[in-house]
């Protein structure tokens, strides 16, 4: 973290490797430009096998 931190971006841990699937395509804080807060509500509101409409992390 001290090395993003360095380079100007907020270092966020999202969880652990099996967490990741928050992250994974069609789920809210995929490819979206979020700050802390709204990360952080983003993986909160992503659940296992319900995925976003498609195509609307496009913006």
């Amino acid at each position: 973290m001290d090395l993003t931190d360095g380079l100007g971006y907020e270092p966020f841990d999202a969880g652990s490797l099996a967490e990741s699937w928050r992250f994974e395509r069609a789920m809210p804080a995929y490819c979206a430009a979020l700050d802390r807060e709204g990360l952080q509500l983003a993986l909160a509101a992503a659940e296992r096998g319900r995925e976003v409409p498609d195509g609307s992390w496009r913006r």
